[in-house]
């Protein structure tokens, strides 16, 4: 009986510690920089703060298109402010879930039942990290006119290589978690006749947005700000493509 005890101790501790890890890690990962606060007041559009976490961007001058900007696994929403004030300033209705627990994939289906109720005619998809599998297993599950897709260094762990969508893949060689042998795994799970591929020099995995650290990730060359301009400067080119 003794022994069980030891035993029963031991594991109960093992998972007080796991516990422990785990509200650290959440603590420390995907917490928004405090420059995000400028862009969510910046001109030309009104934000909002929906109770469910989620954001929403309202253009002044709108032109008729929707933008969904899925977070990664961790990152809380306001991480994207300045991609979403971006796109916003250019008219078009941007709207960012909030994942449980922060986790993206977990908010596949109330973002499908947000983009209904938003009643716009069709969509364009942003998705960084999990939110990149999160947006294309949206697209994949409900009836959503999405024009194009951009993935921001997603791993594609699965087969979603039927859908038939413009989408454009960026990818850093900096990047610690979305490494060349995942990459290449999870490039044969992307739509290959409509994918188009772009690597950006000096980028790592965390600088596609405005968040405190990255566990696992290899420091980039060119910072947030740098690497936020290029990214939303090569997916409004693409975007526009699509119209």
């Amino acid at each position: 009986m003794l022994i069980l005890r030891r035993i029963g101790y031991g594991i109960l501790g093992l998972l007080l510690f796991a516990a422990l890890v785990l509200a650290g890690w959440y603590q420390i990962d995907g917490q928004p920089l405090p420059e995000t606060e400028a862009f969510l007041a910046e001109p030309g559009f009104d934000f909002l703060a929906e109770p469910d976490g989620g954001l929403l961007f309202t253009p002044h001058e709108p032109n008729g298109h929707g933008l969904m900007i899925m977070h990664g696994a961790l990152i809380k929403p306001q991480s994207y402010a300045k991609t979403a004030a971006y796109f916003a300033a250019r008219g078009y209705l941007v709207y960012l879930p909030s994942g449980p627990a922060r986790l993206s994939i977990a908010a596949v289906d109330s973002a499908a039942a947000r983009l209904a109720e938003l009643g716009m005619d069709d969509w364009f998809f942003i998705g960084h990290s999990m939110g990149g599998l999160a947006s294309m297993t949206l697209l994949d599950n409900y009836p959503i006119n999405v024009k194009a897709v951009a993935l921001w260094a997603a791993a594609m762990p699965v087969d979603l290589s039927h859908i038939e969508v413009p989408t454009l893949f960026l990818w850093g060689d900096k990047d610690g978690l979305l490494t060349m042998g995942r990459f290449t795994a999870g490039r044969l799970h992307l739509p290959a006749q409509t994918t188009s591929i772009k690597m950006l020099a000096g980028a790592n995995h965390r600088d596609f947005a405005m968040y405190s650290h990255q566990f696992f990730d290899n420091e980039g060359l060119l910072g947030w700000e740098q690497q936020i301009d290029l990214a939303n400067e090569m997916t409004a080119e693409f975007f526009t493509k699509h119209f």
